[in-house]
C-alpha cells in the first residue's frame, strides 16, 4: 500500500521540510532580486555592467567552493546547526547589503552569502533524504524543489512592491534586501531547532569517503551527466535573455514578469515529478533514471527552440515546459543518488552532484557558448550549446541505468 503524502509528513515532522522550503524560497527570491535591481545597485555603487555581473556570481562561485567543506562537515556534525548557522550568516550578508557604500563592501557581502547559501546541496537534501521515510522522499525533494521556482515567482513581485512603497530617492533595493534578512532571521533560529535525524557515524576519513563515492559507477555517471547539464541550464538562459532583448523586443520588467511565468511551470515539474519517481522507483529505481533522462533531454531542445521562437507567447509556452523539465530531471536523479550512496557520507554526495553542475557544467558551458557566440552568435550558440549538453546527460543517465540495482544492493548489504 502506498504511503500517503500526508503520513511522510507526519512520519518526518512537518517543520524540517517546511523551514528547508522556505529556505529554498529565500535564496531563490535573493538571486532573483539581485537580477531586478540591478541596474538600481549599479548607479548607486557607481560600477557598470561588468562589475555588476562580477557581483552576481560572487554568490554562485562561494555556493561551489563552499559546498564540499560544508558537505564533509555535514557528515560528521549535526547538520541541521550547519544550515541555522549558515542562514544566520547569509540574513546578516542581506542586511549588510542595503547598507554597503561601494564595490568591494558588495563583494565581500556576497562572499558571505554564497558560503550561506552553500548549505543547501549537501546539508539541506541530506537531511530530508534521512528524515523522511523512503517510499516518499520523491515527494519531499520534489517539494523542497519547488521552493526555487516559488521563489522565482516571488522575487520581482517583492521587488516591484518595495520600487512602489519607497520613493526612489530613498533607493528602494537597499530596504528590500534589509527586509529579506528578516524571514531568513527566523528561519535560520527555526533551522537550529529542528531535530537531527538519526544515521550511521562517520568512520572514514575525507579522502576515503571520495573514494567511496568513486566506486559507486552510479553515483560517478550521474556526477557526470549533472555536468553536461551545467552547461546547457548555467549559461544558455543568460544568452536567452539577451535575445529576448535584441529580437523579441523585451525590457527588463517585461524579461521579469516572463521570468515568473515560466517558473510556473518549474513549480508543477518539482511537485509532478516526486509524486512520479516515487511510484518509478518502487517500480525499479531505472525508471527514475530514464525518467531524468528524458526531462533532461527534452530541456535542451526546449532551450533552442526558445532561440528561434517568432513571438514571445511561443517563447513563454515553451519556457514553461523547459523549467518544468529542469526539475522534471534533478529530483527523480537526486532521489537515485540518495539510495546508492552511504547515510553517513550522504551530505558530501550532494555536495559533489552541485560541484559537478555549478563548476564542470557552468564554466564549460560558459567557455563552450561563448567559443559558439563569438563564432556563429547567439543564436546559433544557444542553438548548438544546449541540445548537445543535455543530450548528453541524457546518454549518460540511460548508460548509468544497468548499474543502479547493483550499487544499491552492495548498499543495503
Amino acid at each position: 500500500m502506498e504511503m500517503t503524502t500526508g503520513k511522510v509528513l507526519t512520519t518526518g515532522g512537518h517543520a524540517t521540510l517546511g523551514v528547508l522550503v522556505g529556505l529554498q524560497v529565500l535564496d531563490s527570491v535573493d538571486g532573483v532580486m539581485l537580477v531586478v535591481f540591478a541596474p538600481e545597485i549599479s548607479r548607486s555603487l557607481g560600477i557598470d555592467t561588468d562589475a555588476m555581473g562580477v557581483l552576481g556570481a560572487m554568490a554562485v562561485v562561494m555556493v561551489a567552493l563552499a559546498a564540499v567543506p560544508l558537505g564533509l562537515l555535514g557528515d560528521r556534525h549535526r547538520r541541521t546547526t550547519i544550515a541555522g548557522l549558515a542562514t544566520l550568516a547569509w540574513a546578516a550578508a542581506a542586511g549588510m547589503l542595503g547598507v554597503v557604500q561601494n564595490f568591494w563592501q558588495a563583494v565581500v557581502v556576497r562572499i558571505v552569502a554564497g558560503v550561506g547559501k552553500a548549505n543547501e546541496g549537501p546539508i539541506q537534501s541530506s537531511l530530508l533524504v534521512d528524515a523522511y521515510p523512503s517510499a516518499g522522499r520523491g515527494r519531499v525533494l520534489g517539494l523542497h524543489r519547488g521552493g526555487q521556482p516559488l521563489g522565482i515567482i516571488i522575487g520581482p513581485l517583492l521587488a516591484a512592491a518595495f520600487a512602489v512603497l519607497i520613493p526612489e530617492e530613498n533607493e528602494p533595493w537597499r530596504w528590500a534586501f534589509a527586509f529579506l534578512a528578516v524571514p531568513a532571521l527566523l528561519l535560520g533560529l527555526s533551522a537550529l531547532r529542528l531535530p537531527e535525524p538519526q544515521r550511521g557515524h562517520v568512520t572514514t576519513t575525507p579522502r576515503g569517503a571520495f573514494a567511496q563515492l568513486r566506486d559507486i559507477r552510479t553515483f560517478v555517471l550521474a556526477a557526470l551527466a549533472l555536468g553536461a547539464f551545467g552547461m546547457a541550464v548555467t549559461t544558455v538562459p543568460i544568452y536567452l535573455n539577451v535575445l529576448l532583448e535584441e529580437q523579441l523586443g523585451q525590457d527588463a520588467a517585461d524579461r521579469g514578469l516572463i521570468m515568473s511565468v515560466c517558473a510556473l511551470g518549474g513549480l508543477a515539474g518539482a511537485a509532478l515529478s516526486g509524486w512520479l519517481s516515487d511510484r518509478l522507483f518502487k517500480l525499479s529505481p531505472k525508471g527514475c533514471l530514464y525518467l531524468a533522462a528524458a526531462a533532461l533531454t527534452l530541456l535542451g531542445i526546449g532551450f533552442a527552440v526558445q532561440a528561434h521562437a517568432p513571438d514571445v507567447a511561443t517563447y513563454v509556452v515553451v519556457g514553461v515546459i523547459t523549467q518544468g523539465m529542469t526539475f522534471a530531471g534533478v529530483v527523480p536523479l537526486s532521489l537515485v543518488v540518495a539510495a546508492v550512496t552511504p547515510r553517513e557520507i550522504r551530505a558530501t554526495a550532494f555536495a559533489l552532484m552541485g560541484v559537478c553542475t555549478a563548476a564542470i557544467g557552468g564554466l564549460g558551458g560558459a567557455l563552450l557558448t561563448g567559443l559558439a557566440k563569438v563564432l556563429w552568435g547567439e543564436q546559433t550558440a544557444v542553438t548548438v550549446v544546449a541540445p548537445a549538453g543535455s543530450v548528453l546527460a541524457g546518454l549518460v543517465l540511460v548508460a548509468s541505468a544497468r548499474h543502479v540495482l547493483g550499487d544499491i544492493a552492495r548498499l543495503v548489504r
